[in-house]
């Protein structure tokens, strides 16, 4: 039987593949096969469906033959704690999502990555090498499948000029079938195949293979045409930022190896991007700058606007999240207030995650993106860099940086690849010598030393505000279960029958209501319960309450978009439209949001007064809305006719 090298613990017990070990050539086959077919599964269906079962139990398969062949249930890489919290979060965000079906789906593919992840830390180096060539292969092949499958015409990119070659494109080429792939999604896998493609292009220069180094090289250029023209700024950018992190590292390398040189360096380069990003947001600068990148439909300015709001969305759901791919009905109906979904997901993946899977979430992000920093720093003490660990590791910080401007992985069909990325950035960690210098003892004792004094810090918190912390956790309590009641009994497609309003009158949300006056009991300013209380109220009609609730959360401070339109809500509903108009004049869309108020609550409640009330404010904010004066008429024209 076939025999090939595999890897096993290293005298300190950490895990460095590339040491000799014999297994059967077979059961790698058998494992990446059922890796394969569990991927298909998985990241090909759009929507759940009961078949989609297979893929997971081709999937836990290929773990359990991993583990069969390793001898260990899983390597140990570091990153243990962040898989395992993200994992956790992951189950109880898919628990609590009101909509389980996608939910459910997406967890499966995060379950996905963590198997891939430890099936490229355990394999083999040569079978390591076929998977960064597939990969490569892979995104060459999506880089020529893009731009002939999508239709320019109906779809354009956001740049100009790559949209007219896109419709020559068109024009003389045909459309190929297949499913189709949204332009930062493709771009997210182009940009994180692209420096595997460099690398392997690299090795085959060093090994004497010159004319294959070339045709590798022919690839990356594919790869980084297809890019280009899906003009995703972010991957680009992502792309941008990574390559001077490796010029820098390499000058660091070059010219400041001692150790006590590598601190002032890095230490000062981050010192001058700080101080830098200060300057240009303190000075306006930074408006400036940005005002400089193509931006024809103004997304730049509405993903800033969107983080704004995305921000206090973290405080509702603190601890558990609002569950998995729920970003798009809790940022419209409890984000922005209004009655149909317009986004699908809050362009910054760090958000997303805190968002969706809540306080674990966010940690293990951060507890991971530590780990792999970790690594490159100890990296780039030695003589000699694994090329495929470099390769996931820049990758892996293509896809952060391109994460701060877009959520291309976690809610997409590509989830699975970041544990492939991840697998391969644990390479690094293979390495042949050190510097002598090195004292790990001493760096394991500085990184106790700064977790017990964060617990420290941790229980000072809790002991100062525990009275707020417990009642952020029923606020966050009474947030699950409204949102699981009030979403699943309301269409945003057919929001006019039966209208969110009429959902909240007839469902029982005794137990949201229960968990939002525990809240206030413990600290009577927490802003989640006053602001759920007050929606609930205003649905039922019961305004003076609301005014109430939404009069003491403005007394504390609270300015954010959701407290201004509810108390103006309020205000209006109490008949003080021009206070109310006084204080939305800050948010540019609030008329068109108080325009369908004073339609969807109060016409169709046939409550005209009410309706004249709203209209007369729209007006003030908007003079030339021609829907609110008509419907300000025919409101004067109900009240005028004599009651029968």
């Amino acid at each position: 039987m076939g025999q090939v090298n595999s890897a096993r613990q290293s005298r300190d017990g950490r895990y460095l593949p590339g040491i000799e070990q014999q297994i059967p050539v077979k059961l790698i086959y058998l494992e990446w096969g059922l890796i394969g077919v569990g991927l298909a599964f998985i990241t090909l269906p759009q929507v759940y469906h009961s078949y989609v079962l297979f893929g997971l139990i081709a999937m836990l398969g290929a773990f359990g033959l991993r583990w069969r062949r390793s001898g260990h249930f899983i390597p140990r890489t570091g990153l243990e704690l962040p898989a395992l919290l993200f994992l956790v979060s992951g189950g109880i965000a898919a628990w609590l999502a009101f909509d389980p079906a996608p939910a459910l789906l997406q967890y499966m593919r995060l379950l996905a990555a963590v198997v891939l992840m430890y099936a490229v830390v355990d394999s083999p180096p040569r079978v390591q090498d076929w998977i960064a060539i597939g990969l490569v292969f892979l995104a060459a092949g999506l880089a020529l499948y893009w731009p002939l499958q999508n239709d320019f015409s109906q779809a354009p990119v956001k740049l100009n000029l790559v949209n007219q070659i896109g419709l020559w494109m068109n024009a003389h080429l045909p459309i190929l079938p297949g499913p189709g792939i949204h332009n930062n999604v493709a771009a997210g896998t182009l940009a994180v195949g692209l420096p595997f493609a460099v690398i392997w292009a690299w090795k085959l220069w060093q090994k004497g293979s010159k004319w294959a180094a070339c045709g590798v090289a022919g690839l990356g250029g594919i790869i980084l045409a297809g890019l280009v023209i899906t003009s995703s700024r972010g991957a680009l950018l992502g792309l941008i930022g990574a390559g001077g992190l490796l010029l820098l590292a390499a000058i660091q390398r070059r010219w400041f190896q001692v150790r006590k040189a590598k601190y002032i360096f890095w230490g000062g380069f981050c010192f001058l991007m700080i101080l830098s990003g200060w300057g240009l947001v303190a000075s306006g600068g930074a408006d400036v700058l940005l005002g400089q990148i193509p931006d024809p439909n103004q997304t730049l300015a509405k993903r800033s606007e969107l983080w704004k709001q995305s921000i206090p969305m973290i405080r509702d759901n603190f601890f558990s999240g609002s569950g998995l791919m729920s970003f798009r009905m809790i940022y419209a109906i409890y984000g922005i207030l209004i009655h149909v979904p317009v986004q699908d997901h809050a362009h910054n993946t760090f958000l997303e995650v805190w968002i969706e899977q809540g306080i674990l979430g966010s940690l293990a992000l951060l507890l991971a993106g530590l780990i792999v920093l970790c690594w490159t720093w100890r990296a780039l003490d030695r003589p000699r860099i694994d090329p495929w660990g470099l390769a996931g590791v820049t990758a892996l910080i293509v896809a952060g940086l391109h994460g701060l401007f877009d959520v291309v992985f976690y809610v997409t069909r590509t989830l699975p690849l970041i544990g492939l990325l991840a697998g391969f950035a644990f390479l690094i960690n293979r390495a042949q010598l050190e510097l002598p210098n090195r004292e790990p003892g001493s760096a394991r004792r500085w990184g106790w030393v700064v977790v017990i004094l964060l617990v420290v810090i941790g229980l000072g918190l809790v002991g100062l505000y525990h009275r707020q912390i417990i009642a952020m956790g029923y606020a966050n309590l009474g947030a699950v279960r409204q949102a699981r009641i009030e979403l699943r009994a309301y269409n945003p497609d057919t929001f006019a029958n039966p209208t969110l309003d009429r959902v909240r009158q007839e469902a029982n949300l005794s137990g949201a209501e229960e968990a939002y006056n525990q809240a206030l009991t413990w600290d009577g300013d927490n802003l989640t319960a006053l602001q759920r209380k007050s929606e609930i109220a205003l649905s039922r009609g019961e305004y003076d309450q609301a005014l109430a609730w939404m009069q003491q959360a403005w007394e504390t401070g609270a300015r954010d978009e959701v407290t201004r339109l509810l108390f103006a809500d309020a205000l209006l509903a109490a008949g003080r439209g021009g206070e109310a108009a006084e204080i939305l004049e800050e948010i540019t869309w609030a008329e068109n949001r108080l325009w369908g108020q004073a339609w969807y609550r109060y016409w169709l409640n046939q409550d005209y007064a009410r309706v004249v009330q709203a209209c007369n404010a729209v007006l003030v904010l908007d003079p030339g809305n021609t829907e609110a004066a008509y419907l300000l008429e025919q409101a004067e024209k109900s009240l005028a006719q004599p009651e029968p």
